[in-house]
């Protein structure tokens, strides 16, 4: 019997049965399950900025491009707010694309953490 998938895990594959090949993210505590289980998939390649907004800006950017979605992996928290700006500017272009982010543990919901 196999084990049971993370919903990390669950995520990632799906990107990959769904044909993405380029994540663009930037790694921190509540993202860390899904940058575990993206390294588990030779076939998607990470990309890595210097900040989200980066990674959100690359990731349109790749959409524009290709014509594919672009996807961006962030952390919970400020990882999240600093994603606004490049989705917001997707959006109005109708840019196909996609943001997942961590989070934190649901115990710690309501208490600031992030």
């Amino acid at each position: 019997m196999s084990k049971p998938q993370t919903g990390a895990e669950q995520i990632i594959n799906q990107l990959v049965d769904n044909g993405v090949v380029h994540v663009f993210g930037y790694s921190g505590g509540a993202a860390l399950p899904l940058f575990d289980a993206l390294s588990l998939h030779n076939d998607i390649e990470i990309i890595v900025p210097r900040h989200e907004q980066g990674a959100t800006h690359m990731a349109d950017g790749y959409a524009r491009v290709s014509g594919k979605v672009g996807v961006g992996v962030v952390t919970s928290g400020p990882g999240v707010t600093n994603t606004f700006t490049g989705v917001m500017t997707a959006n109005m272009d109708n840019v196909p694309l996609m943001i997942v982010s961590g989070q934190v543990p649901t115990h710690a919901l309501g208490t600031d953490a992030f």
